[in-house]
């Protein structure tokens, strides 16, 4: 009898660590550089276009390079929030041809990691951005709209990637109607700092 009781007091000590374990991942971080490793909040986190990020507007393409530079201002679960640095260097948009693309306010990032893998869906909120091309003038803006997939190091093999997929609101502009109601964003970003990235 006193060998069962004790089983018994091992199965809810058991259980009462296996919850405490679990409380602990729920509150863990979730964006790890380098990989394995917690990142600390106040970390810059800092990406270039891969070739050019297009705006498919109704009235033609408008296509950039640019940039993107933040600080990691959460980092628990299930989301991660990186908050961009204010103008002019937050949300960057340059080499855009004959158009011109400014960013009045750069916004957030959130990402939460996708199951089963080292990537996260990424979501914009607050980031406002006009542009002009061929007399129209637009302007577009996020509301916790997913624009994407931040794939993890484990997965590239090397530097992680935010991997924009996205359909942009247009809130506003001088061109109204002609400028639809919003326009597909899409490109690849590489983030070259951190150098490593997962999202966990």
């Amino acid at each position: 009898m006193k060998y069962i009781k004790m089983l018994g007091l091992a199965a809810v000590a058991a259980a009462a660590l296996m919850a405490w374990v679990g409380a602990g991942t729920a509150s863990a971080s979730v964006v790890t550089c380098p990989v394995g490793t917690t990142c600390p909040v106040g970390t810059t986190l800092h990406a270039v276009t891969e070739g050019k990020a297009v705006l498919d507007a109704p009235f033609g393409n408008v296509e950039c390079e640019g940039t993107v530079h933040g600080t990691l201002t959460s980092n628990t679960a299930p989301t991660a929030v990186v908050t961009l640095t204010p103008n002019p260097t937050g949300l960057v948009w340059t080499n855009c041809g004959n158009d011109t693309v400014h960013t009045l306010a750069p916004g957030t990032l959130s990402v939460t990691n996708i199951a089963g893998t080292k990537n996260g869906t990424a979501k914009s909120t607050g980031a406002r951005v006009t542009v002009v091309h061929l007399g129209f003038h637009c302007i577009f803006e996020t509301n916790n709209t997913t624009i994407g997939t931040l794939t993890g190091s484990s997965t590239t093999k090397k530097t992680a990637t935010l991997d924009i997929s996205a359909t942009i609101p247009r809130v506003g502009g001088s061109s109204g109607a002609f400028c639809g109601s919003s326009a597909p964003w899409t490109g690849n970003y590489v983030i070259n700092s951190p150098d490593a990235v997962d999202i966990d």
